[in-house]
């Protein structure tokens, strides 16, 4: 246990745990606090998303809310990515100065006190979710509405501007292997693996298996429809096994295509319960991206709970699932690689032999206590 106490200034209220980078954040609170670190938590929220609650007081000494500024003004004429601008707030400093903790900043979008001259001689820390200019270039490019596609690229070129203030972190915590070599130009950089709800691995691979290959993921996310679209033009059509396609706000065009395709079935909104037991029952999960950008926790769910799992290249950090995953990239690899592991059962052996490389670097206990040893 430990005496140290730690400032987390986050970009969204971090319950409920629902999505990718709020994720981390809510089973990294969890693991600090469990280990003794003292939090004061520093929250934005906003319509749409997580509102302020009691939960986080569980683990948290206190915790302040802020409401996220969505000013159009911010959106069109801030020097300041809008990611940031919108979470610019002076009571958050007023809060940061009342002792001298260190810091931890998540992501970029809270960094708009980083290199303030009254927080000079704190010790701060920096959480990197992705390459922040990348990962809105690479949304841009998949993006059809054309405001939308001029809005990502501003941002992009904005973010790409601001992210040199890094140099003002003491240390980075990247959350990608992939990334540690980028940022390395701006401080000291670490590979902090993401946290996420940790299971005992292998509980529920012994479970029976169905004969199909499932995909999941927030479908309203233009990523994930990508990626959607992508196994219904090239997988689909000469796959020899159901493929199910499960999550949230499925847009209507994938529901239009999905309804053309007999071997393809839509699970819309899914509950936490139907999309775990859809997870487990795959035979193989199908986990796909076009951009490479951090590590996808529902692959480490996936991993955790599934059998077989299959990704493409741009998931796989720096060959961190080689072991644990087929890399394949073709439809012709895809497709060939789901027919051979539909005729191998996933064993004992296969779960223990995945358990030993998964909790080499995903365990929320080890990474807990490296971002101690950093305080």
């Amino acid at each position: 246990m430990t005496n140290k106490t730690l400032h987390i200034v986050i970009f969204d209220v971090p319950y409920p745990a629902n999505y990718g980078g709020i994720i981390d954040v809510f089973y990294k609170l969890k693991s600090l606090n469990k280990i003794g670190v003292k939090l004061i938590c520093h929250c934005f929220y906003y319509d749409g998303h997580n509102t302020p609650t009691d939960e986080l007081n569980t683990y948290c000494e206190t915790v302040y809310y802020y409401k996220r500024k969505k000013q159009f003004s911010k959106l069109l004429f801030s020097k300041l990515p809008y990611i940031v601008s919108s979470r610019s707030n002076q009571e958050v400093l007023n809060n940061l100065q009342k002792d001298t903790y260190p810091i931890l900043f998540e992501g970029l979008h809270t960094c708009t006190f980083l290199n303030h001259p009254e927080l000079k001689s704190r010790k701060k820390l920096v959480r990197t979710h992705n390459i922040e200019h990348n990962y809105y270039n690479g949304l841009a490019t998949i993006e059809h509405n054309f405001f939308k596609r001029l809005f990502l690229k501003y941002e992009a070129k904005r973010l790409q501007q601001f992210e040199p203030n890094l140099r003002f972190a003491d240390y980075i915590l990247s959350i990608s292997k992939m990334d540690v070599s980028y940022f390395e130009q701006y401080s000291n950089t670490i590979h902090v693996p993401p946290f996420f709800n940790e299971k005992t691995l292998g509980h529920h691979h012994q479970s029976e298996s169905d004969k199909f290959c499932l995909f999941q993921g927030n479908l309203g996310v233009a990523e994930n429809s990508h990626a959607v679209n992508f196994i219904l033009d090239k997988i689909a059509p000469k796959c020899d096994y159901p493929i199910k396609i499960a999550g949230k706000n499925p847009p209507q065009q994938l529901k239009n295509k999905i309804n053309t395709l007999n071997n393809v079935i839509l699970i819309e909104n899914p509950s936490v319960k139907e999309m775990e037991q859809e997870i487990q029952t795959a035979h193989v999960n199908l986990l796909f991206t076009f951009q490479q950008t951090g590590v996808k926790l529902k692959l480490i769910n996936a991993l955790q709970q599934g059998k077989h799992v299959i990704i493409n290249s741009f998931m796989n950090d720096s060959d961190l699932f080689n072991e644990m995953c087929s890399i394949q990239d073709s439809p012709e690899n895809i497709r060939d690689s789901i027919t051979k592991l539909m005729a191998i059962p996933f064993t004992k052996e296969l779960i223990d032999k995945r358990e030993i490389n998964f909790k080499t670097y995903f365990n929320n206990s080890k990474n807990a206590k490296l971002i101690l040893e950093l305080l």
